[in-house]
């Protein structure tokens, strides 16, 4: 079986990135209380990502492996009620994220000849800005949980859904209304990720 590569591996993270989305979208249908499982999708599609970056580039391999072990210890943590990590975990994945979309940018922006590969590697560099900024809306909702109106004070695992629904309307540009933004800080990075998904495209 021929493994993942830089020639390939966008197709393997766009897939992983649409089963999670898919995935969180059914626990959040039919059993909004499935922490583990949207836990695990996640730490596999973030180990996903991580397959298709070159073996000769061994400091960020390492990197992104501390912090994706770093994320999953954590938020293995979060399912015991004597110990709250939802900030490591968040901040550990929020970080990935960042990491990710700029290298993913340098593979995808800096070549000369662009190929199928690189398309889908702009469609999940769009998927991973919505992700991100979702992980910092729950980071938000952690420090000040009355951030927004809409979204209901509970678990950030319980939240996921709902900040992904808000962060791809958001990047998109739509603005349903029926989650919204209530303090300063939360509005700030609402139209922060709103300027950026209309750059993005352009």
């Amino acid at each position: 079986m021929k493994g993942v590569s830089k020639d390939d591996n966008f197709y393997f993270l766009f897939f992983a990135l649409l089963v999670l989305f898919f995935g969180c979208a059914v626990m959040q249908q039919f059993h909004p209380e499935g922490q583990k499982t949207v836990l695990g999708l996640i730490i596999v599609t973030l180990a996903v990502s991580i397959a298709g970056i070159d073996r000769r580039k061994t400091i960020y391999r390492i990197w992104y492996g501390f912090l994706l072990v770093t994320a999953t210890v954590s938020g293995m943590f979060s399912f015991f009620d004597d110990y709250d990590m939802s900030y490591v975990t968040l901040a550990a994945v929020l970080v990935f994220l960042c990491s990710h979309i700029h290298s993913a940018l340098k593979q995808v922006m800096l070549v000369k000849v662009v190929t199928k590969n690189h398309i889908v590697g702009s469609i999940c560099i769009y998927f991973l800005i919505g992700l991100a900024w979702a992980m910092l809306y729950l980071l938000v909702i952690e420090m000040f949980p009355m951030a927004f109106n809409g979204i209901e004070v509970k678990p950030w695992l319980n939240n996921l859904f709902n900040a992904l629904y808000f962060s791809f309307i958001t990047l998109t540009t739509v603005g349903y209304g029926d989650i919204s933004p209530s303090l300063p800080i939360a509005q700030f990075f609402v139209f922060l990720e709103s300027i950026v998904g209309s750059f993005y495209l352009a």
